[in-house]
């Protein structure tokens, strides 16, 4: 018999187990430019090491353990250990072991999984448990259902676009890609509860309404993986229920009629639809509903490229966990400089599964397959329970299928952490469920019998006390410093803003040692110094002080990021761009500086062309224009469509007097990259420059046609319609602009000017403000 103090612990620990698996579906944090990765990784990582603090207090009250006696604990456990062992060969343990912000793959991120499972399996032993899971599962649905189709038909932004400033793909899930994987499990599950489940009038309204929210969500995400799998999940549905009803057997308890399975049938008809008509109904959805699904991954191609490689350097325990972006950089293929998305910096491969033999080796992977091989054999023994009674079956067959489900999208999609902690979380119960129906024994261990053996165990339990106490705090930290680095991002390039991102990276880094704040702040620096050298209004030597501060910060910031994470090739790269930075402030020596910098940047990351662009930069700063070309037909030989390499030679060439030759390269990226409006606007720019105003009309055209915000464009075509004496042309676009920037000096200039028979030069200050969406804001090729 529990004491009610036992009791109470173990019923608040369940409490914040369950709490955050249910927040975690739709949690976000309002107002504050955090990623949902983040906050529900954050939410996840607190919930469970609390939840575990509390049983453990519940276990010292009562002084003893019980938990299922199954092999499967043991390989469970043995995967955040294989992670733990795999972070101290990894070049970076800070990466490895918590990561920078609570990502999917590191230790931490494991740890915190097994102990979802490891709770699960013990606290969701009773068929009240599992119904509660249940419940807050379908609420949860209902809320993410409710919130998306307002936010579809009403727009939230309309009303506060920085409310929802942490849903960069507008919906509480994640990617679109999350999104629809979460949906499949939401249907499916609903599925299950009309087919299984007598439910009353209200409950069952509110179940059709889920189920045709869940398919409306499908249809507009039309993803054919997350169609196969709710078409092959509803055959079973339909051919389960149908068998065990002319076996004699009752699905719904109550009910004396037998009922065919009609909605799974229909759901079978709807995914074999848009599976067998993907491209003709996918085009007819997104040809009226435009998802901004941005999410993106490696090639299963590249990925298995890459863990062969990784493998053949560390094959036991991979690069360490959380670090593939440094085996991408490293590994990946050369022909992937000439795809869409070459510079895409991936953190994960093809796949979980994939990702983590790249990261953790054989052993990880050994890990993995072990618990799943267990795993597969609990099955069969799932499949006799579910037979017992119709609730039963409805609680196996379902926990049976989310976990399934969610395991299989693990090994061939890489998905957020919602997934991950149903995977676990459905495994656990299913194991719980088990051990209910006495297919899985219980095993007791007692630690206050033997005077001897309580003073070890209870010592034991003190450390893990103090263990989780002092994880959660890190995790409060390190969220905390995130946080601060959202806010200090978020600035505008003024010296009393950048002032304030210097100082909530500053304090984003006592909190956690990041390499990306290190790498943030010395950017900042050279922010400021630039503001700073351009100031007039501040005396000399004032400035030569402030500078000389600022050029040992940054100087000491990007050096710090380098340290933190050496075989980055991003904190080489940007060391190399603060020392060029200096090097155009005219500081000694930073060529010097530079180049050894960007060297060590190449030979992590040897197929990216921008590191040998790099240095055509850094080489043309050092006027030597002859080693700069070198550099940019290396680029080029190595991406042939690098724009930006034909652009800094354009810039060459118009600092050498060779206009005509500057516009030729222009011309040659614009048949590269025919829907850049970025090269059109340049291009302009560049006939602007030699007078050639006709030609200059047309590239400014075609890059307002491209993108109607460019505001740029937009200006110096109509600085390019006066110039030519198209007045009633200029004086429209002028009116446009002023419509978006009222207060803007240059355009209020312009229009009064408009009418002036006069010559008009393009203006060489800044027309867009720094919030504006543009590439560059002055008529010069960079």
């Amino acid at each position: 018999m529990e004491s009610k103090t036992v009791l109470f612990f173990n019923k608040l620990s369940f409490a914040i187990l369950l709490l955050t698996v249910f927040f975690t579906l739709f949690f976000f944090i309002p107002f504050i430019p955090v990623t949902l990765e983040t906050s529900k990784g954050f939410l996840v990582a607190i919930g469970m090491t609390l939840s575990l603090f509390f049983w453990l207090i519940a276990r010292l009250g009562e002084g003893k353990f019980v938990f299922p006696k199954d092999k499967i604990i043991i390989w469970a456990s043995f995967i955040p250990l294989s992670f733990l062992v795999s972070s101290f060969f990894s070049s970076s343990k800070y990466i490895s072991l918590f990561g920078g912000g609570f990502e999917i793959g590191t230790f931490g991120s494991m740890l915190v999984l097994f102990i979802l499972f490891f709770l699960s399996s013990i606290y969701f032993q009773s068929e009240r448990r599992v119904w509660y899971f249940y419940k807050f599962l379908f609420f949860g649905g209902l809320i993410l259902s409710i919130f998306e189709l307002g936010n579809f038909f009403i727009n939230y932004n309309r009303f506060s676009s920085t409310l929802f400033s942490g849903l960069s793909s507008g919906n509480l899930v994640g990617t679109w890609n999350d999104f629809g994987i979460l949906f499949g499990i939401i249907t499916l599950t609903t599925i299950f509860s009309l087919e299984f489940i007598k439910s009353k009038l209200l409950t069952r309204i509110m179940e059709y309404f889920l189920l045709i929210s869940g398919v409306f969500f499908l249809v507009i995400d039309n993803i054919p993986f997350v169609w196969l799998l709710v078409g092959i999940f509803s055959i079973i549905i339909f051919v389960y229920s149908v068998s065990l009803q002319h076996g004699g057997v009752k699905i719904i308890q109550g009910e004396e009629k037998k009922r065919f399975p009609f909605v799974s049938l229909i759901m079978v008809f709807v995914a074999l639809a848009f599976l067998v008509g993907n491209n003709s109904i996918g085009e007819f959805v997104k040809s009226r509903i435009n998802l901004q699904n941005s999410s993106i991954r490696p090639s299963i191609v590249d990925t298995t490229e890459v863990m062969r490689k990784s493998l053949s350097t560390n094959p036991l325990f991979g690069s360490g966990p959380n670090t593939f972006n440094i085996d991408w950089a490293l590994w990946q293929p050369k022909d992937v400089v000439n795809r869409e998305y070459w510079n895409a910096e991936f953190s994960n491969g093809y796949s979980s599964f994939l990702t983590f033999g790249v990261t953790t080796g054989i052993v990880g992977l050994l890990a993995i397959l072990l618990f799943l091989i267990t795993f597969a054999s609990r099955i069969s023994k799932s499949l006799k329970v579910a037979f017992n009674n119709p609730t039963s079956n409805y609680f196996v067959m379902t926990t049976l299928m989310i976990s399934i489900y969610s395991w299989i999208v693990l090994l061939v999609y890489t998905p957020n952490i919602i997934i991950m902690m149903l995977a676990f979380a459905s495994s656990g119960i299913l194991i719980g469920i088990l051990v209910r129906n006495d297919s899985i024994a219980k095993k007791e261990v007692s630690f206050l019998t033997d005077p001897r053996s309580s003073f070890f165990s209870i010592l034991v339990l003190m450390f893990l006390l103090i263990l989780t106490l002092s994880t959660t705090y890190v995790y409060a930290e390190k969220f905390a410093s995130i946080m601060y680095y959202s806010k200090a991002i978020n600035g505008t390039n003024t010296l009393e803003s950048l002032s304030k991102s210097q100082n909530m990276l500053r304090n984003a880094l006592m909190l956690d040692k990041n390499d990306i704040y290190y790498r943030t702040l010395s950017q900042v620096y050279v922010g400021e110094i630039n503001l700073l050298l351009n100031d007039k209004s501040i005396s000399p030597e004032v400035v030569k002080s402030q500078v000389q501060q600022l050029v040992n910060r940054a100087e000491g910031s990007a050096q710090a990021a380098v340290a933190q994470n050496p075989k980055q090739y991003l904190n080489h790269l940007n060391l190399g761009n603060v020392y060029a930075s200096l090097l155009s402030f005219g500081v000694d020596k930073s060529y010097e500086y530079a180049l050894p910098a960007y060297n060590k940047a190449a030979e992590r990351a040897p197929n990216n062309p921008t590191i040998i662009l790099a240095k055509a930069q850094l080489e043309f700063l050092n006027k030597k224009n002859d080693e700069a070309k070198k550099y940019i037909e290396e680029a080029l030989k190595l991406k042939l469509n690098y724009t930006d390499a034909l652009f800094l030679l354009a810039q060459i060439e118009t600092t050498e007097g060779n206009i005509p030759q500057a516009i030729v390269q222009a011309e040659k990226a614009s048949t590269l990259a025919p829907q850049d409006a970025t090269v059109f606007f340049r291009l302009g720019l560049l006939r602007m420059s030699n007078n050639e105003n006709t030609g200059a009309i047309n590239a400014f055209e075609q890059a307002v046609r491209l993108d109607p915000t460019y505001i740029n464009a937009r200006y110096f075509l109509a600085q390019a319609y006066q110039k030519n004496g198209r007045t009633e042309e200029a004086r429209a676009q002028y009116n446009i602009l002023h419509e978006v920037l009222p207060n803007n000096e240059d355009i209020n200039s312009a229009i009064k000017s408009i009418n002036q028979p006069q010559v008009v030069t393009p203006s060489p200050t800044p027309v867009v403000t720094p919030k504006t969406k543009t590439p560059t804001a002055t008529p010069s090729i960079r």
